[in-house]
């Protein structure tokens, strides 16, 4: 029983780093939890709820949301379970086995980069590509009922003040039936318009001068050159975030075992 108090008195002891770098831990994980257990939850709600027409979009052989929405959810969510249960149990495995699942993204996030570096041109081509099968379906009520794509576009051209792809000609091509008219006009959605008012579209583009000309490949660009700097320090600041946890786990395995050796000793 002397032994045992002893050891108690030991584990009491701990410095203020042991403390915090538990406590930091179990927070981080929690957060962690209930990120993936709501991506995990919006999956399956995706792959069980009849919403035939957007699965469809979304269901490509390689590029599947629901299934992604359901594989990173759960991944999460079993980073986060390690991570807490390790922590809060001081349950060596667990703890090491949180630490591999750090290291495995540490290296998954540089292949990513790399990989998004390597093949920006077929990145690029294939975001543009899938805007314009999504254009297609603007405003239409048959397919897009909840408005998804609808408000999503309007709502992205009016954030980054651009119309369409390339340029507002691209409504004219990709949603033909709703934008090119008889006559020859090319109408706009009203969030192409520099103020937006209602039926402010309904014009030929390439006459107006309240109409943006930039398309939003190219805004986009734009915004992200001009903040290359808060993007850096974001990711600075998340790869810091990272490797601070990961020692901060280190730690605690160490304390843990140091702890061991003395109780097995005693």
């Amino acid at each position: 029983y002397n032994e045992y108090k002893s050891y108690l008195s030991k584990v009491m002891e701990r410095g203020c780093c042991e403390k915090f770098a538990k406590v930091f831990l179990m927070v981080i994980n929690i957060i962690i939890i209930i990120i993936g257990a709501t991506i995990l939850g919006v999956g399956v709600y995706w792959l069980t709820s009849d919403t035939g027409f957007y699965k469809e979009i979304f269901s490509h052989d390689i590029f599947n949301v629901p299934n992604i929405s359901v594989a990173i959810g759960a991944l999460l969510l079993l980073i986060g379970l390690s991570g807490f249960l390790g922590a809060c149990c001081e349950v060596l495995i667990l703890l090491k086995l949180y630490m591999v699942f750090l290291i495995l993204i540490l290296l998954a996030e540089v292949i990513l980069a790399v990989g998004c570096v390597a093949m920006k041109s077929e990145i690029e081509a294939a975001a543009r590509n899938n805007t314009l099968t999504i254009m297609e379906f603007y405003g239409d009520t048959t397919k897009d009922e909840k408005g998804i794509f609808t408000k999503t576009l309007d709502t992205f051209q009016e954030s980054f003040e651009c119309c369409g792809v390339d340029g507002p000609g691209d409504w004219s091509v990709a949603a033909s039936a709703k934008f090119k008219q008889a006559n020859g006009d090319q109408w706009v959605p009203d969030s192409c318009c520099t103020t937006v008012t209602d039926k402010c579209g309904e014009k030929d583009w390439r006459s107006a001068s309240d109409i943006y000309t930039i398309g939003c490949a190219a805004s986009m660009k734009n915004t992200i050159s001009s903040n290359l700097l808060v993007f850096g320090i974001v990711t600075g600041a998340i790869i810091i975030l990272q490797l601070g946890i990961l020692t901060m786990t280190s730690h605690l395995v160490y304390t843990i075992k140091t702890e061991n050796s003395y109780r097995q000793e005693v």
